[in-house]
């Protein structure tokens, strides 16, 4: 498990890459109230229809399903930038509740990634399962992405 893990956050990193560093235009590092409003925000936005602050807006990027596992990207936009300044990936499986995570920028505060990482262990009985079905959407993300 612990190797799974391990190229998870590979992989991870990789998208990362892509996403904060793969454009032209540069983006500022994920801040700590970009990354709430990337977990708990969005989960609220998608529950009880509160608005997401300050005009920051979320755009569907990609969805990957496999079996009973779901995973969908999503970016979370600044006002007026081009580039998301973090990734959301909300997380479901058949008759589950959905679980949502906030991927920060590469250049983001150790902080955040340390926090990202502790929210992987998520609430599910089977986490190896979990991991490698994390593993398996971040991977298919990545190259969907390096693709274009």
């Amino acid at each position: 498990m612990k190797n799974i893990f391990h190229q998870l956050l590979c992989i991870l990193m990789l998208f990362s890459v892509e996403y904060s560093f793969g454009q032209d235009q540069k983006i500022a590092a994920t801040t700590e109230d970009e990354y709430v409003m990337g977990s708990v925000g969005y989960k609220m936005l998608m529950q009880m229809k509160v608005e997401l602050k300050g005009g920051y807006k979320v755009k569907d990027l990609k969805d990957y399903e496999y079996g009973e596992r779901k995973a969908s990207f999503k970016g979370l936009y600044r006002p007026s930038e081009q580039q998301p300044c973090a990734i959301i990936m909300v997380y479901t499986k058949l008759r589950g509740a959905p679980e949502y995570y906030c991927i920060p920028s590469l250049d983001a505060p150790e902080s955040l990634w340390d926090r990202f990482r502790v929210s992987l262990a998520g609430e599910t009985d089977n986490k190896q399962e979990q991991l490698q079905f994390f593993s398996f959407a971040f991977a298919k993300a990545m190259m969907f992405h390096m693709s274009k």
